[in-house]
């Protein structure tokens, strides 16, 4: 693969940037203040500052991964920065990026390639780059390994193997040696060394480098609180620090030198070293700086929003760019997104093999426990406890293992959608429908031997349509297992799901006949899911006419099953298909949730 084809000088500028946000109270917490400087291709180029100092932040600005209250100016090769381009241009690549642990090194590259080369590339191509790519990045023996069972090393490699594949001229890295050993810390930064010498604009924030991996670094910008001390070349920067009267002691490591200066354990006052940067920032870029002295105030200037329609004026280097912003079509992202759901459903032993066996474990004791009372008028009410048993088994089981299984893989969507890999409405679509085998199999699999273990009406009809029911519940509660997951964190997701599901098991006419339902709260009865469900069961298996029932003591109040619907004040046919009606609302108006949640998760993240 040819990974040196930027022969041009690249250069990413930017000027008195800054950004705040909303701290305690009405007061607004600065994270940029008035941040200055440059990077170049060809060069490694890494931000230095201790916690807090504002790394990641100044990346996910220079990125684009931050665009909201961001002030400044940035420039591309002497050219406004245009964000919806430069986000093809370049790659980020966080500190903590997720990928999906139950595909191997080779597969994630080649969905990867799938998504992000266009069709000029043919399948031979795709797959020959990405055993290039595992060759560059000394990954051939673990290209058959799942990525759950990778190193940390490992990992980093393959991430950065996800962007080489687009040969992006920007190259973006959060604290790419956050929890490596020293030699594979050295390792990654000899690979990041590499893609720069290959003409690449390669930045990165590391928190502690040590000297060796401190003398691979070409240039060097130093945060404190903030704020610039210090951007240049890397061998500069010691008598930079001691023109402004830190000297750094001999055979002293310099990056723990400017850390223990940027934190201020060597001076109170670092204001002429802001200045000096300032001022040589300024030398090197005067137009800019005679521009914003025309700004009625200090930081009164914005970044061209992401939708701006002005002219793309940004650098055209990259080599697979599309007028597009996607490479290739939203069927083409659907088919592939729904290939590789349906993949790491299936070899997911928590979510699909587990899951399986369980309702079938769950449906042989409940068949045991309730064996042969379906046709019993003595044990009816018995028989209605285990179809209300049925309903909440089939809502839990389905809803909860989502719930814990969705946060991880909507960080991936969202680093993948931020860099432009797919939309929105091709990962939406893709991800309900490769929960349909599921949805399918389990339930079915639990209705049917529960079933007949416990002499339900041996009739088709019946059978069909709680199934139906079933199928619904079954979609229902991993629809909103999915809505828990993409709003929230785990142990938020699983306290909303579980307390949001209380009031609608108290109004769903098991525990409580509805007519004894207070009027003022009557109406949380009619919105109730659970009600919904069970209603609609006990109707499909008492109602319709059913023939009376066998009696097996001297006297059975409800041998005929209609006298026991109208005990549990629920009507007949009708309310069937109400209830069928009830469920598919619900069903669509949490899919429609979902889609407003992982909207809002973009937002959040931008």
């Amino acid at each position: 693969m040819d990974v040196s084809v930027f022969k041009e000088t690249l250069e990413i500028s930017f000027t008195k940037l800054s950004y705040s946000v909303n701290g305690a109270g009405k007061e607004r917490k600065t994270i940029l203040h008035d941040v200055s400087g440059r990077f170049r291709s060809g060069r490694l180029a890494a931000i230095l500052g201790p916690s807090g100092a504002g790394k990641t932040t100044l990346l996910n600005v220079l990125s684009g991964f931050k665009q909201r209250d961001v002030r400044g100016v940035i420039e591309v090769n002497g050219e406004p920065r245009v964000p919806t381009t430069f986000r093809r241009q370049s790659c980020y690549i966080t500190q903590d990026m997720a990928l999906l642990g139950n595909l191997t090194a080779s597969e994630t590259l080649l969905v990867a390639a799938r998504l992000k080369l266009g069709p000029e590339h043919d399948n031979h191509r795709k797959r020959q780059m990405v055993a290039e790519i595992l060759e560059l990045l000394g990954l051939q023996k673990t290209a058959d390994t799942r990525v759950s069972r990778m190193s940390g090393g490992e990992r980093k490699r393959l991430s950065i193997g996800l962007e080489l594949l687009t040969n992006p001229p920007f190259m973006f890295f959060d604290e790419p040696t956050s929890g490596l050993d020293s030699a594979s810390s050295v390792l990654m930064v000899t690979h990041l060394k590499s893609l720069a010498v290959s003409g690449r604009a390669v930045v990165c924030t590391l928190h502690q480098p040590s000297s060796r991996i401190f003398a691979m670094l070409d240039d060097v910008l130093v945060l404190a609180q903030g704020q610039v001390l210090y951007c240049g070349p890397t061998d500069q920067l010691v008598p930079a620090f001691e023109r402004a009267g830190f000297a750094c002691p001999q055979y002293y490591n310099r990056a723990d030198f400017v850390l223990e200066v940027a934190s201020y354990e060597r001076g109170d006052s670092l204001l002429q070293l802001i200045e000096s940067s300032r001022s040589h920032h300024k030398e090197k870029t005067p137009r800019l700086y005679d521009d914003l002295l025309d700004c009625p105030g200090e930081n009164d200037f914005m970044l061209p929003p992401s939708g701006s329609n002005s002219e793309d004026t940004a650098v055209t280097l990259e080599p697979f760019c599309k007028p597009s912003k996607y490479a290739v079509s939203c069927f083409k992202q659907f088919h592939i997104l729904l290939r590789r759901s349906l993949l790491c459903t299936f070899r997911d032993l928590h979510l699909a093999q587990l899951r399986l066996a369980t309702h079938l474990i769950v449906g042989l004791l409940l068949g045991t426990i309730y064996y042969g009372i379906g046709n019993d008028a003595s044990k009816i009410n018995s028989n209605a406890a285990c179809i209300f048993f049925f309903i909440m088994f089939v809502f839990f089981s389905n809803s909860m293992p989502t719930v814990h299984s969705f946060p991880l893989e909507a960080s991936v969507f969202l680093h993948e959608h931020l860099n432009n890999w797919y939309s929105l409405s091709s990962y939406f679509f893709g991800k309900l429908l490769s929960d349909v085998p599921l949805q399918i199999l389990c339930p079915t699999s639990f209705l049917l031997l529960s079933y007949f273990l416990t002499a339900q009406p041996a009739d088709v009809c019946r059978v069909l349509m709680l199934w139906m029911v079933c199928m619904l519940l079954t979609i229902l509660a991993q629809t909103m297992g999915l809505v828990a997951g993409a709003a929230c964190d785990m142990q938020s997701g699983v306290f909303i799901l579980a307390a949001s599901s209380i009031p609608m098991f108290l109004f769903s006419g098991f525990f409580i006949r509805l007519s004894d339902i207070p009027v003022y709260l009557k109406w949380l009865s009619y919105i109730s899911y659970f009600r919904f469900a069970f209603q609609s069961s006990i109707v499909a298996l008492y109602g319709f006419n059913r023939p009376p029932l066998v009696c097996s003591v001297p006297f059975c109040a409800f041998k005929q099953p209609r006298k026991f619907l109208k005990e549990l004040d629920m009507a007949d046919e009708a309310g069937f298909w109400c209830c069928v009606a009830g469920l598919v609302t619900w069903i669509i108006l949490l899919q429609m949730a979902l889609y407003v949640a992982l909207r809002w998760r973009l937002h959040k993240a931008r």
